[in-house]
């Protein structure tokens, strides 16, 4: 999501219902497990360049307590977050375009939560997190952007504490190009040309099940289970086990 078209027709699909149940999973997964995830405590310090967008991160640093919200986009999911549990925060929406963050400081200004949410141009391959020092993890649909995920789930596993969380959910791959175009038709027929076009670009580029359970084992995640949660989702939840 390089361009300015390709961040505002993401940010106009309807991603309200699918959003909203992430975050319900989320709250009721954090609830069973007795986990706090308003809590990530202990990162290192780490200068924000965002000098051109004028955000909260402005030359600042990132905060101490804190979820983080890897591949954010234009923060949608942290804005129904702190809606539904406004206890959570501050939440740090990572993600490596520009243009998406750009949309996001401006949700954030008109919801005026610029002091809760913050966000944060990085890579989700190499977070500027110190190890082992993040409660709670969070992501939805960054996986399937990624060439190489094994990477992300290194990382991922790096930055989370023993005892913390990790909630991860992202597109699950059609089992044929007849599928991907019914549930392409089903969810974004009502979306214009090029918005199909990334839905059907993002189901082709997704991961299986087997794959991700794959992942999981070569990144040491061996106590995380892997479901398929929707007809077309896949979902990761952990809490990672005590030293």
């Amino acid at each position: 999501m390089d361009t300015v078209e390709e961040a505002v027709d993401y940010d106009s699909m309807n991603h309200s219902t699918v959003n909203r149940v992430f975050v319900q999973d989320l709250l009721r997964f954090a609830a069973t497990t007795n986990s706090d995830v308003s809590v990530c405590g202990d990162t290192e310090a780490v200068t924000v360049d965002l000098s051109d967008m004028d955000t909260s991160l402005n030359g600042g640093v990132l905060p101490v307590g804190a979820v983080i919200d890897v591949g954010a986009g234009t923060a949608l999911i942290p804005l129904d977050l702190i809606h539904a549990a406004p206890h959570v925060g501050p939440i740090i929406a990572v993600d490596l375009s520009v243009e998406m963050l750009r949309l996001a400081v401006r949700h954030l200004r008109e919801r005026k939560v610029t002091g809760r949410i913050l966000p944060l141009l990085t890579d989700a391959k190499r977070l500027p997190f110190a190890d082992s020092s993040c409660a709670a993890v969070i992501s939805n649909s960054i996986v399937h952007h990624i060439p190489e995920p094994i990477s992300v789930f290194h990382e991922l596993r790096r930055g989370i504490k023993p005892d913390g969380l990790l909630f991860v959910r992202d597109l699950m791959r059609p089992e044929s190009p007849d599928v991907v175009e019914q549930i392409v038709a089903q969810y974004a027929g009502d979306d214009n040309a090029h918005q199909q076009q990334l839905f059907r670009q993002s189901l082709h580029a997704a991961l299986s099940v087997d794959e991700v359970r794959e992942l999981l084992d070569r990144a040491d995640f061996a106590n995380a289970s892997v479901t398929a949660t929707s007809d077309r989702h896949w979902t990761v939840a952990a809490r990672m086990p005590k030293p």
